[in-house]
This record gives structure tokens, sequence and C-alpha cells, in this order.
């Protein structure tokens, strides 16, 4: 960190919490005195990001090294369990399951997976006069709304007829105060 920005932070801390909070602007230098200590705040908090950043790279690198790990492993282990049951399938076709204490194994029917194409499927459903088949998703086109309607005082939303609009209410907010210290 820029040793005048660290500088900053030390008088901060050495502030005591009664001369910060008696503190006010109340002129350029006072507010520039402010900005440097902001300044210096954001300095340290992109220092401290920029060092978790790189630790948490260095644990997601070792968490990704053993699950990949254990996943070889457990994928070893699943494929015995896999080729115990096809064995016992084919000496017995109506097995279906075996117990231990630390697990057991199921064989289960399932039903057909149906793989979808949907814009294929609405293709075909349109030309072929099946549109009872096809969901249409209903939703308000809010860039023509505020476009059309007029917002009051008391933030409702009425039509040009003056008609109060149902499902509107706009919330009358202040001015954003935007504060940059230039690091």
């Amino acid at each position: 960190m820029n040793p005048m920005l660290q500088e900053e932070l030390d008088e901060i801390e050495q502030l005591e919490a009664e001369e910060i909070q008696g503190f006010r602007v109340h002129d350029l230098e006072s507010l520039n005195w402010v900005f440097r200590k902001l300044a210096a705040i954001e300095a340290k908090k992109t220092e401290v990001n920029r060092l978790a950043a790189a630790e948490l790279c260095r644990i997601e690198d070792y968490r990704k090294r053993e699950l990949d790990k254990l996943q070889r492993d457990e994928e070893y282990f699943h494929g015995l369990v896999s080729g115990y049951a096809l064995q016992r399938r084919e000496a017995d076709p109506k097995f279906k399951s075996e117990k231990t204490p630390y697990g057991s194994l199921t064989l289960k029917k399932q039903q057909p997976k149906w793989n979808y194409d949907d814009a294929k499927l609405v293709e075909w459903l349109k030309a072929n006069e099946r549109v009872d088949l096809i969901r249409v998703k209903e939703e308000p086109v809010k860039t023509d709304i505020k476009k059309q309607f007029t917002v009051t005082d008391s933030g409702a939303v009425v039509d040009p007829d003056g008609q109060k609009v149902e499902g509107i209410q706009v919330e009358h907010r202040g001015d954003e105060l935007v504060i940059k210290p230039e690091v």
C-alpha cells in the first residue's frame, strides 16, 4: 500500500472515537481531509480484497483437487457396485436389491425420459395446428408502460384518461449522494 495512504489509516486509528464523532466538514480543507481518509480506506479495502481473492483461489484449487480425486474414487467404487448388480441380475433376473450395514443397492424401473427441442417442437405444433399445446407467457411491457402512462405526485400511475392503473406504485426518491474518493 502507498505509504501516504497507510499514514492516513494510521491517523484514523490514532484519533479517539470522540474526536471522530465530533468532527464536522466545514470548509474545503476539512473536506479534503475526509477525502484523503476515504481514499486510504478504499485502497486498504482493495488490498484486503486482492489478498482474500488470492487466498480464495488457492483454497478453491485445493478443494477442486481433493474433490476431483474423491470423485474418481467414488466413480471407481460405483463401478464395482454396478458390476456386482449386473452380475446378480444375470444370475437371477428377478434380483432387485441388496443391503449391507453400510449401504444398499436397488434396481428400479425408470419411466422413459422425454428430450425436447422446444424450438422445433413449437414449430411442428404450429404447422400441425396444435397451438392448444403451446403455452404463452404474459407479462407487462414495462418500457412502453412508462412511456404511455403518467405518474402523479402521490406515486399513483394514471392512463391518458386519468384512470388509475392498478398494479403499479411509483416510489419518489431523493437525490443520491455519490462520493468518489480519488485513489
